[in-house]
């Protein structure tokens, strides 16, 4: 009974104490509590462990005391409803862990899948299609594609999604003779994704229908969690110049005019013109994996001779400047006698788009290649037939796309349930660091600051503090060094290693820095948004605050809008599901609305309904809670 309402509320529960009867086994008392009630205790051992689990206790006060008489009749006799930390989500009350159970019904038909040979992933696959109700659907889906034929069915496919999530969009592109040459969609949480996350995007082309000789051009990008996130798919019939200006600036438009940072592409002469068009304040970056690919069969030496394959490496992205590029270029050339290898030529004259060295000064994520996007090939390879309409992959791109959302779905609970715990517990900036990154970028930040402080030392320093000049630890006789320049007085620091601008994490060498001189807190304004453990909430929250003040920028009226429907539809597909939340979101708007009249008509209205209101609603959920659990039978 205290599990149900716990799952209703949202958050585990655990056994706690319990007494007997005297000489007796009888239960005389049991006592459930929150699952984050008290606090672990410490151990040293936790830190020669290779994975250091999350702290998911926080002393919550939550409990319920049953007393039970002779007889086995229960009694509450305390009741603590307060918690002291976030409630689960509608939407991830499933993850919690008291509430993980299988019927009999499932088991019994799991276990029958297994002993007929069937993969035990395989079984939950087929058990998770079965409770969304996914043969219905596929029937439907497939009624729809016999009935319409394939280029219909699509489209009308597009018209269904856009009727159930009001921000789908897609665009279509005809021939003269009204014959479908290319296609672009993205839902309603792909567009809230790149809002986010947009920031740098991977595009390939590497991928093609065998059907219609189509190209499967995803545009694919990384969350918080440093995953995957679909921002969209485009399918072109050909790789022209008009084909990718067409589909960019379709992307742009349907993305509200927003441009990403950096995109990184495969070497097409057509896209990089396409590019150039279509997203002229776009870093265009070049995939290396497919560069050092091409190496072996362009230069004649690059296999026999350690010594240039090594230089060519190290050309790629071991470069920490533009100057020691052209050195290490041209010392390449002359070792293996290269000046008329015209492939090496062409390369040079792109080095912008594929070299570091020349891409310290622009936010990429440290990422190199397009990689992440070829795992959607794979996985398309893995679920499609070579046979397979335009219809099925799209239905194949919306699965993949669903099972990344469930990914993130798990990775932000674990992060709103849990701090990672850090591996110097007592250190200030590493506890500030676990609160406000997310578990996978707390990793990285974790090993900078431990390569800094433990890897690193300080060559020389200026007297006033301004400039530091840093040396690997290990190899403090070796030629490489970084400078790393501190104010003080607005607490300003920059590595020429450019860790911060390319990544929006600070460096080792950083770190060293601010070990020297006694700083115990990350600047705030090293914190990137983006990282942030709750980075949707984060980021939406603070441009709701810097949106307060009057603005005079050119399509400040259409980021306006943008943002407002964003945040929108992120609050609405949170309450969905909740009634209460429902009710309160639809009473707020709806004061909201007739406030904004008033504006608008330049009177006066009534600020007082925000704060009564939430009193309103939370005294309403604590009485409903309490009397659903009192009046459970």
């Amino acid at each position: 009974m205290y599990c149900k309402y716990a799952h209703n509320a949202g958050f585990s529960v655990r056994k706690e104490h319990h007494s007997f009867w005297p000489n007796s086994r009888k239960i005389r008392s049991k006592d459930y509590v929150c699952s984050k009630a008290g606090f672990k205790k410490s151990s040293d051992l936790n830190l020669q462990r290779k994975y250091r689990k999350s702290d998911t206790r926080t002393g919550c006060p939550a409990m319920i005391r049953f007393i039970v008489d002779e007889d086995g009749n229960w009694k509450v006799q305390k009741f603590i409803e307060s918690h002291n930390h976030d409630l689960a989500r509608p939407e991830d009350c499933h993850l919690l862990r008291s509430c993980r159970y299988m019927s009999d019904e499932k088991a019994s038909i799991l276990k029958t899948l297994t002993e007929a040979g069937i993969r035990t992933v395989d079984a939950f696959s087929y058990l998770a299609d079965e409770v969304g109700d996914a043969y219905n659907y596929i029937q439907k889906e497939k009624r729809a594609k016999n009935e319409f034929g394939d280029t219909n069915s699509l489209i009308q496919l597009f018209k269904e999604r856009q009727a159930d999530d009001p921000m789908f969009a897609w665009d279509v592109q005809f021939d003269e003779l009204d014959k479908l040459l290319n296609f672009f969609w993205v839902d309603g949480m792909g567009r809230i994704d790149f809002d986010c996350f947009g920031d740098v995007v991977i595009f390939d082309t590497s991928y093609r229908l065998n059907k219609y000789n189509l190209v499967c051009a995803p545009f694919v990008g990384v969350n918080n969690h440093w995953q995957n996130i679909l921002l969209g798919v485009a399918f072109l019939s050909e790789e022209t110049i008009e084909s990718f200006t067409w589909l960019f600036r379709t992307f742009v438009r349907i993305m509200g005019d927003k441009y990403p940072i950096t995109i990184f592409t495969n070497q097409d002469q057509a896209m990089t013109r396409a590019i150039e068009v279509a997203l002229p304040s776009t870093r265009h970056r070049l995939c290396q994996w497919h560069i050092s690919k091409k190496a072996p069969s362009k230069v004649w030496c690059f296999n026999s001779n350690d010594k240039v394959r090594g230089l060519f490496y190290k050309c790629l992205s071991k470069c920490d400047s533009e100057e020691q590029f052209e050195k290490t270029w041209a010392e390449m050339i002359t070792e293996g006698s290269l000046h008329s290898n015209g492939w090496l030529e062409e390369l040079y004259k792109i080095r912008k788009k594929w070299s570091t060295a020349f891409n310290k000064d622009c936010f990429s994520m440290d990422i190199l290649s397009t990689q992440r996007s070829e795992f959607i090939n794979n996985v398309c390879h893995d679920i499609l037939k070579p046979t397979s309409s335009r219809t099925d992959y799209f239905l194949g791109l919306e699965k993949v796309m669903m099972t990344w959302r469930l990914s993130e779905q798990d990775e932000d609970y674990k992060c709103n349930q849990s701090v990672a715990v850090p591996v110097i517990k007592c250190s200030p900036i590493l506890k500030q660091a676990a609160q406000f990154y997310s578990r996978k970028l707390y990793l990285f930040f974790e090993k900078e600051f431990l390569d800094g402080v433990g890897g690193m030392s300080i060559e020389h320093a200026s007297s006033d503090s301004s400039q530091f000049l840093i040396k690997s630890a290990e190899n403090l006789d070796h030629s490489t060094s970084w400078v790393v320049h501190f104010d003080a007085i607005d607490g300003s620091i920059q590595c020429t290693c450019g860790k911060f601008e390319t990544m929006g994490l600070l460096c080792s060498h950083c770190m060293r820095v601010f070990r020297q001189l006694d700083i115990v807190n990350i600047p705030k304004k090293y914190l990137l948004m983006r990282w942030s453990a709750r980075a949707k909430k984060d980021i939406y929250a603070a441009r709701m605050f810097i949106g307060t003040g009057k603005t005079s920028e050119a399509g400040s009226g259409l980021s306006f809008r943008n943002h407002i429907i964003r945040f929108s539809y992120l609050i609405a597909a949170q309450a969905q599901g909740n009634e209460d939340a429902e009710q309160y979101m639809l009473n707020a708007m709806k004061d909201m609305a007739e406030n904004i009249d008033l504006i608008l008509h330049g009177k006066k209205f009534n600020q007082k309904f925000v704060s009564n209101e939430k009193g309103k609603i939370s005294k309403f959920k604590r009485s409903t809670c309490l009397k659903k659990f009192l009046m459970h039978d």
